[in-house]
């Protein structure tokens, strides 16, 4: 490319997305929910080769990008807004790709380590700039189906990231670092594919109406400064707060399931646990890529399941199905209950961040879309990162894997018994009241 191409790629203007924009923005994503562990199953061969290195200390390996994108990932979103989407995403590619390629070079754990919280801020600048990318290049019912394809393109890459890296595990263990090169693939793309969109502001929804107004005739002030939009921060804290909640549970899956199998495996006996049912890594592997699998379709088919439904039932709904998935793992003593508590919570984990993500978009003003994203990041990989230190006092309580499936599982209840009442009690308020945007 020429020195004015590259650059007009960078500036601001009116840009109708292509298909081919729409696919490289949900090849960009599939990099998001699990990129900092594609190589959890080259962590045993990891920990032969420094030996002096606890296990503990291995593991964060996979833990030290969620805790980098937690730290950065709300600057980064300022970073965006300021300076654009494209800058940053193409950015972030690039550190994605060479930071997490390090550890095919590096010799010692603690420059591996390094690496690894570098390659967080390239995850954090990849998350703040897809989800802001669909809300400027995106609108209405078309935004909704970006979303659903984008909660899919997260459940392939978790199938396709851990496969993968698996796969090149087998070579050595430096070899499934190289998965990260898929993240120059993806950049070649979005140069190509997207240019920076032209942030407008969008119509001022009237409060009571419900219906778009020109402008704003008591613009708020925050920090003396006129700025001609309200901020709803009650909303935008809970569903902060619900996809934190949704992220501990959600990422007992691929720290402790392994476990939790092997339990299964080891009261059955090698008798009915034989053949490749009594290897419990590879179970473990197809059992993540069963729940990626199943959230990914519930995502290319979400506009459909809640096109007629309010987004709170929906989470009700995807809550109550966490609450069932959980529960029936804690009391599964076989292989079968677990498979199918599996399904249900991919599917239910399927439904549960788009309708979030959606929300989100549809109350946030557009100059700070980077902003919240930013805080999206940050809630996402903090839920990731303390679902480790979660576990510790639970475990101590329940004193087995079964039983800390099963008190999670309650958690998620309780939320969802939160936004069934939530549901009900707008369902039956005054007509005057106002109601809550559908999906």
């Amino acid at each position: 490319m020429q020195n004015s191409q590259i650059l007009s790629i960078f500036k601001q203007t009116k840009f109708k997305p292509s298909k081919w924009t729409t696919a490289f923005l949900l090849l960009s994503s599939m990099l998001i929910l699990m990129g900092g562990a594609a190589v959890a199953p080259a962590l045993p061969l990891i920990s032969e080769s420094f030996p002096d290195a606890s296990e503990a200390m291995v593991s964060l390996i996979i833990t030290l990008p969620s805790l980098a994108i937690a730290f950065s990932g709300f600057f980064i979103g300022i970073l965006s807004d300021r300076t654009g989407r494209i800058p940053v995403l193409s950015a972030s590619l690039l550190i994605f790709s060479f930071a997490g390629v390090s550890g095919f070079f590096l010799n010692s754990l603690s420059a591996i380590l390094a690496g690894r919280i570098i390659l967080g801020i390239g995850i954090a600048g990849i998350t703040v700039t897809t989800s802001a990318l669909i809300t400027d290049y995106y609108t209405g019912i078309a935004r909704a189906k970006i979303l659903g394809y984008q909660a899919a393109s997260m459940g392939i890459g978790v199938l396709i990231l851990e496969t993968s890296g698996g796969i090149l595990a087998t070579i050595s263990w430096r070899m499934s670092f190289l998965i990260y090169l898929l993240g120059i693939v993806i950049l070649a793309g979005v140069l190509v594919t997207m240019r920076e969109p032209l942030r407008e502001p969008e119509p001022i929804q009237n409060a009571g109406s419900g219906r778009p107004v020109d402008k704003v005739e008591n613009p708020i002030h925050v920090s003396g400064k006129k700025t001609g939009y309200t901020t709803p921060l009650f909303e935008i804290g809970l569903v902060y707060a619900t996809l934190f909640l949704s992220m501990v549970m959600f990422f007992l899956l691929p720290t402790k399931l392994p476990y939790l199998i092997a339990d299964i495996i080891n009261t059955a006996g090698p008798v009915q646990a034989g053949g490749i049912f009594s290897n419990h890594a590879l179970l473990s592997g197809l059992f993540l890529g069963l729940m990626g699998f199943v959230s990914a379709l519930a995502g290319i088919f979400y506009w459909r399941i809640t096109a007629s439904m309010h987004r709170v039932s929906v989470l009700a709904l995807s809550y109550i199905l966490l609450c069932l998935g959980f529960v029936m793992m804690g009391l599964s003593g076989s292989l079968l209950p677990a498979g199918i508590a599996v399904i249900i919570i991919g599917a239910a984990n399927g439904l549960i961040i788009p309708t979030l993500l959606s929300w989100l978009m549809s109350v946030t003003p557009r100059p700070i879309v980077g902003k919240v994203m930013g805080g999206w990041s940050v809630s996402l990989n903090t839920g990731q990162f303390c679902s480790s230190l979660a576990v510790v006092p639970v475990f101590a309580v329940v004193g087995s894997y079964a039983g800390l499936y099963a008190s999670f599982g309650i958690l998620a209840g309780l939320i969802g018994v939160f936004y069934l009442a939530q549901y009900l009690r707008m369902k039956f308020s005054s007509p005057g009241k106002p109601t809550v945007q559908r999906n």
